[in-house]
């Protein structure tokens, strides 16, 4: 350690050195510290007569005239170094070349590089700056990013083991650490591992949410209080760049914690990796015009049927939706669509009062690798009462199963994703549909839980007790018999007429409510009685009605005991 001292503080000394000697050459020339980088206007290149930013080596077409002649005046200002018709007096602001060393040059502004040809696409200029390498600029499709009052944060994963699962969900919730009132205006990935990293995204939560210790594994939503998407990143983008008047709202006036989401695709299902990926924020405390936020369309329920050349989903959200979610019109700066590997097409239709008004994307072909990052340098209106319709299309030819809705890459999906401004502080950023019922009319605050008469939360948890007797009649009346009685039929009539068990909350009701299984078995007992017509088809089928009821009957003596035990529960 002692031996590398002695190297540590010499090339600290040439660091040093060097910088003292741009600081002086710089005095020696109008405008010196302040000839910008042609490659990056938003830099200076500090060591104006070398072919490189930070000095040292070869010098340019200037800093060899600047060589020969270290004095301002002459040659050194009437040249034109690098051959673009301007010389290096007007170049640097001193046009009539009389600029005096200490004092100010007559133009301080739209000083040029005296020793690269602008404009650098030009065919004259490619021939002359033959020796320059401009660096890929990270930021090019941000340059907002690079400005000088733009700071960076990454918000990553603690290392952790992946799972040898071919998906999961890994979430962390992370504290905002700068006190303040900011802006976020952009992002790029942090990919630590990129053979199980395919998305990530940014969740703002609540102010109420709890902190957990480290990553978890999580389901779509993070958390209950971290339901507000602020950034996204999938394979292929370099990252985001909010609409120059928007920015997603951080700090003492915004959101305090946020949760990290990011989605492994393990196809291997190996159980040797480790992941800490993430995503950099870009951020500034010049506030932006507008806060911004992602809404959500699209449909949950998904039932892809096997070898289907083309399937076709749909979503609506509706007028009544966008009249309850939005106080005031909202225009949309960006939107992405999102399927899996079966998606081959999907589109986001904007109409008002029933008529067509534009696409608000349109992938002819959909590609889960390559998403289309679409972006509207004019945001695109939608007012109250307006309806946002999602057209999926898959193929699932050479699939031999039923595709349903999930997570894994395995599954399906049909959202797309839509940043817009000003920020509704709305319930909730999901216009989703689940079949016919939607997400926004369910939770509506005002409904308190009732859609078209129907209190879905306790019919399916059971808490109806007009739905509680309905079934505890269905399963007493059509599980004591062996075919369907007449009782049967009557108890099953009775229990459709629910509120619950028709219109577009049927739907959702229908997946989630745990009886409905048993009651479709005895729908379907009842909807196939035997065919009295063929004698040994009546026998045959008699028999396996016989078989089958004394199974269902069986099968449902839990069924009807947990009623029962469920009933007195109740009553005590």
């Amino acid at each position: 350690m002692i031996g590398n001292v002695p190297t540590l503080t010499l090339t600290v000394s040439i660091l040093s050195a060097t910088v003292v000697c741009f600081k002086r050459f710089q005095l020696e020339i109008p405008n010196g510290d302040k000839v910008p980088n042609p490659c990056n206007k938003n830099e200076l290149w500090t060591a104006v007569g070398h072919t490189t930013i930070e000095g040292g080596g070869r010098r340019n077409p200037f800093g060899q005239v600047f060589q020969n002649q270290k004095t301002w005046g002459g040659m050194l200002c009437d040249s034109d170094s690098d051959g673009d018709g301007m010389t290096n007096g007007a170049e640097l602001g001193d046009p009539d070349c009389d600029w005096v060393k200490g004092r100010t040059p007559k133009r301080t502004e739209n000083i040029t590089h005296p020793g690269i040809c602008e404009p650098m696409d030009s065919e004259r200029c490619k021939e002359k700056n033959s020796w320059l390498r401009c660096p890929e600029d990270p930021n090019a499709f941000c340059p907002e990013l690079s400005k000088p009052d733009v700071k960076s944060l990454d918000l990553k994963l603690d290392k952790t083991r992946v799972p040898a699962t071919s998906t999961t969900w890994m979430c962390q919730i992370l504290p905002w650490p700068e006190e303040g009132d900011f802006h976020v205006i952009g992002s790029k990935p942090l990919v630590d591992n990129a053979d199980v990293t395919h998305h990530m995204i940014v969740f703002g939560c609540g102010s109420t949410v709890s902190q957990r210790p480290g990553p978890y594994q999580c389901n779509m939503v993070p958390d209950r209080e971290c339901q507000d998407i602020l950034l996204t990143w999938t394979m292929g983008s370099k990252g985001e760049c909010l609409h120059k008047e928007e920015g997603f709202r951080m700090g003492s006036k915004g959101y305090t914690h946020v949760a990290l989401q990011v989605h492994w695709n393990n196809i291997n299902q190996r159980s040797t990796y480790v992941d800490g990926s993430g995503i950099e924020v870009f951020y500034t405390n010049k506030l932006r015009k507008y806060d911004s936020v992602i809404m959500v369309v699209g449909q949950k329920y998904l039932e892809l049927p096997p070898n289907a050349p083309v399937v076709t989903v749909n979503s609506s959200c509706p007028a009544f939706c966008t009249e309850n979610m939005f106080q005031k019109p909202i225009f949309i700066t960006r939107a992405v669509n999102h399927m899996h590997t079966l998606g081959k097409k999907q589109q986001v239709a904007l109409y008002r009062d029933g008529g067509f008004v534009r696409n608000i994307t349109n992938d002819e072909v959909y590609d889960y690798n390559s998403p289309f990052f679409y972006r509207f340098d004019k945001p695109i209106e939608v007012r109250p009462g307006d309806e946002i319709r999602t057209t999926c299309t898959y193929s699932t030819v050479g699939i031999n199963r039923t595709i349903f809705y999930g997570v894994s890459i395995k599954d399906e999906m049909c959202y797309s994703f839509l940043t817009y401004f000003p920020h509704q502080r709305s319930y909730t950023q999901f216009c989703t549909t689940f079949k016919d019922t939607q997400v926004c009319k369910r939770y509506l605050p005002r409904l308190q839980g009732v859609y078209d008469d129907c209190s879905w939360r306790a019919f399916i948890h059971e808490k109806d007790m007009t739905a509680v007797e309905m079934t505890k009649r269905v399963v007493t009346e059509c599980g004591k018999t062996e075919s369907c009685s007449a009782s049967c039929s009557d108890a099953l009539d009775v229990m459709s007429k629910h509120p619950c068990m028709h219109g577009e909350i049927h739907g959702y009701v229908s997946e989630k409510w745990p009886m409905m299984k048993q009651v479709r078995a005895y729908r379907k007992m009842c909807m196939n009685p035997p065919d009295v017509s063929n004698p040994s088809s009546a026998g045959a089928k008699a028999e396996d009605s016989k078989s089958g009821s004394a199974h269902l009957s069986n099968n449902y003596l839990a069924v009807i005991s947990a009623v029962m035990l469920f009933l007195r529960s109740i009553v005590v």
